[in-house]
């Protein structure tokens, strides 16, 4: 291992995006997963994270998924589950101080308030998108709000077939962040498709006095949340304490 490679436990490590955290880290010089872990009853508990063919072709060692932290030593937790999973994991990384990253959408505000609780000890980022674009489409928004407070605004968002929250939570967060920067409260509308295989695109659609305005941000391949998740655990790492989004570390 590089003597600067950082280590992490992935939580989630079969699902969609867990999978892309794995495909980045496979020859990434940067990040090393050390552990992988999925809910207690699932079917890859006790199997390997790599196949046969990936250990051999970037000397990978044999990662069995398994089903709790267990005092493992890693740099830091990566997080794409469920609420409840990723609770459940959050409690046993701040009995460690592991700092810990976390992509999970779903969670409600009182499940937040118990990841803002818990980072008094240790320090989490919580986003509904690690992209670094999504988030520049954050600041363009925040930057010009007296401008978009003053017009009518409307978000569609879309997402693979499977995708089961609904609106997804980076609609939620573009709403949220419009709503928190506006000095007047205003209805946002949001709908919400579920097609085919589509990564993920959302569109803020501002529509004024006799012009409109479209920002749209599409997701061509899961690799860009994997390499935001991956480079906000590093930035982590700087932390003692505190719950950050990706833009406070930006």
């Amino acid at each position: 291992m590089g003597k600067n490679k950082k280590t992490l436990l992935l939580n989630g490590a079969t699902g969609r995006m867990g999978q892309a955290i794995v495909n980045v880290c496979r020859s990434s010089p940067d990040f090393e997963i050390r552990h992988a872990l999925e809910h207690p009853r699932h079917s890859k508990i006790g199997t390997s994270l790599y196949s046969s063919r990936d250990r051999k072709k970037y000397s990978l060692k044999n990662i069995l998924i398994e089903k709790s932290i267990d005092k493992f030593k890693v740099d830091f937790v990566v997080d794409f589950s469920t609420p409840n999973s990723a609770l459940k994991i959050v409690h046993q990384a701040h009995d460690l101080k592991i700092p810990f990253v976390t992509g999970t959408t779903g969670f409600t505000s009182t499940q937040l308030k118990k990841l803002q609780l818990l980072s008094k000890k240790i320090p989490i980022l919580q986003s509904y998108n690690m992209s670094v674009g999504v988030n520049v489409v954050l600041k363009i928004l925040k930057e010009n709000i007296s401008y978009f407070e003053t017009t009518d605004i409307e978000i569609t968002e879309k997402h693979h077939k499977n995708k089961i929250d609904s609106p997804s939570g980076t609609a939620i967060l573009i709403g949220n962040t419009i709503q928190k920067s506006a000095k007047k409260k205003f209805e946002i509308s949001i709908s919400s498709i579920r097609q085919g295989n589509i990564v993920g695109e959302h569109t803020i659609a501002s529509f004024g006095n006799k012009e409109n305005i479209y920002i749209t941000h599409e997701a061509i391949d899961r690799a860009i949340f994997a390499n935001g998740a991956l480079m906000m655990g590093k930035e982590l790492l700087k932390k003692r304490k505190g719950f950050y989004s990706v833009l406070d570390l930006l």
